[in-house]
């Protein structure tokens, strides 16, 4: 499957073309409450990837065994929201119905968050509801 997003409607607000309208509704949220987020604006690179020197044998077309040295590719991530806020960096990942591949980027990503020298905090959002309760408790957090 891994499609990128799933029954979503692109809208367009404040020049910005979002992938969905839950997406907006975090925006003019979060800019309601005094916040400037930025929107897919900053990528994580968590694995720069890497050019194999260990001879590995997959499976080719043909279906035989062929010999693969193919540069790995490295894995990135580019959250839906970013932005600061009292000296953290906050990260918003707004949900609908997650793909695929989303539980295994998360994982990594959680590991990769653990090796920044900068403190962060990271939310999923699916509803105002949960978006106004992680407002609450940036507010907290931050002021503390």
């Amino acid at each position: 499957m891994n499609r990128r997003v799933v029954n979503a409607t692109p809208f367009t607000y404040d020049g910005i073309d979002f992938r969905s309208k839950t997406e907006v509704m975090v925006y003019k949220t979060l800019i309601e409450n005094g916040f400037s987020p930025r929107y897919e604006e900053e990528t994580f690179y968590y694995w720069e990837g890497l050019r194999p020197t260990v001879p590995f044998y997959d499976l080719g077309r043909d279906r035989h065994l062929h010999l693969n040295m193919k540069k790995l590719m490295g894995s990135r991530y580019t959250p839906d929201f970013t932005f600061w806020s009292g000296g953290f960096k906050i990260i918003i990942e707004v949900k609908g119905y997650a793909n695929d591949i989303y539980p295994f980027k998360k994982k990594l990503f959680r590991a990769y968050l653990e090796t920044l020298n900068y403190p962060v905090i990271f939310a999923e959002i699916y509803t105002k509801k949960q978006l106004l309760e992680f407002i609450e408790k940036i507010k907290n957090e931050t002021t503390e």
